[in-house]
């Protein structure tokens, strides 16, 4: 079974990553400073210098205030923005209002009730994330994964992403339950938290793109 799929590699910290994940369509910058793979707004922009014209930035953040999120966005030049908390549908619209730009808002999943409310959430952002639900409360890099069966019987009007414990090892099976029209990997390809291995995102790029691709 072949695939059609986007790829969007998360927590992108170091020149050396970035051009490492020229053939991803997504880049994304976490601006959120409890995570190990936080990043500065100036970093951020000088590191965008090395990605391709067509990747689009795709800046994360966690509850942060609009105004900080909207002083990034500028700065950085943002294409999109990841809202990764527990932001509720007023906040994600004001957001949205006041930036202009496509929201991405992740919804930690592990039992069929966290998606109960999809319907909703889709109708005010532009795209949805499923992500792998911890006991933290906050989902993202953390290497777990959830029952991808849940998403089975899920029909959105909008693109999605499906992120949470994937790698080379594992994408295909994902795609197989899923059809996600984009993966996002973050700890998949790193040697440790925060710390992204060159190879092992060229070789998940490759793999998504040139073995399992339509």
């Amino acid at each position: 079974m072949k695939f059609n799929v986007e790829i969007k590699i998360c927590g992108i910290n170091s020149f050396e990553s970035a051009k490492a994940s020229i053939g991803a369509e997504y880049i994304g910058f976490v601006f959120y400073p409890k995570s190990p793979r936080f990043l500065n707004a100036f970093d951020a922009k000088e590191i965008s210098a090395y990605l391709n014209s067509n990747q689009k930035k795709v800046g994360l953040f966690v509850n942060a205030d609009i105004n900080v999120i909207k002083h990034i966005s500028d700065f950085v030049n943002l294409d999109m923005i990841q809202l990764h908390g527990d932001e509720s549908i007023n906040d994600i619209k004001k957001i949205k209002d006041m930036l202009k730009k496509p929201i991405i808002k992740a919804l930690p999943v592990s039992t069929e009730r966290d998606i109960k409310n999809v319907k909703k959430i889709e109708e005010v952002c532009d795209m949805l994330l499923f992500d792998a639900k911890t006991n933290t409360g906050i989902s993202g890099g953390t290497g777990l994964s959830f029952d991808w069966n849940l998403l089975k019987n899920q029909i959105l009007k909008k693109k999605w992403m499906l992120a949470g414990g994937l790698d080379i090892s594992n994408v295909k099976d994902a795609l197989s339950i899923t059809n996600a029209p984009i993966i996002d990997v973050s700890s998949g390809v790193e040697i440790e938290k925060g710390v992204k291995c060159e190879k092992k995102i060229k070789n998940l790029i490759n793999y998504l793109k040139n073995e399992i691709q339509n």
